[in-house]
């Protein structure tokens, strides 16, 4: 759909790098500007465009701005009954982002001690305090 949306578009939709958030901004005002010219398409403006294909690249649009995904968890999940599938998310080297909420303390059961609490810590399902020392995580980037 070159010829409908214009040769200079097309090719800047297509080989954007979307490196940084500057480049992701960009390439978001290029879908807007496609989007705007694939609703003309569609209204009978243009004579002559397939107005299927113009409404299937529509609703593709959106896809052609990188998205950014997030796995967000708390530190009984990432260290623990989690770990397993983590792990294997963080090996397939896809490009995620991890964000690990530490809470030093099993939040789901109310306060059991787990392996991210301090020695020593006191939790409500801990009252002596906790025996071993705290998990230390060597995330390295």
């Amino acid at each position: 759909m070159a010829g409908t949306i214009g040769e200079e578009l097309a090719t800047a939709l297509l080989t954007s790098p979307q490196k940084d958030e500057a480049d992701i901004h960009e390439q978001r005002q290029r879908v807007d500007l496609l989007k705007e010219k694939l609703r003309g398409a569609n209204s009978g403006v243009n004579v002559g465009v397939n107005v299927n294909d113009a409404k299937q690249l529509l609703s593709l649009a959106d896809l052609l701005v990188k998205k950014s995904i997030w796995i967000v968890g708390g530190d009984g999940w990432a260290y623990d009954i989690g770990y397993g599938g983590l792990d294997h998310v963080l090996a397939s080297g896809r490009n995620v982002n991890v964000l690990v909420l530490d809470t030093e303390v099993y939040s789901n059961t109310g306060g059991q001690a787990s392996k991210s609490t301090p020695r020593g810590a006191v939790a409500k399902f801990a009252a002596g305090g906790k025996p071993g020392p705290k998990k230390i995580s060597d995330s390295s980037p």
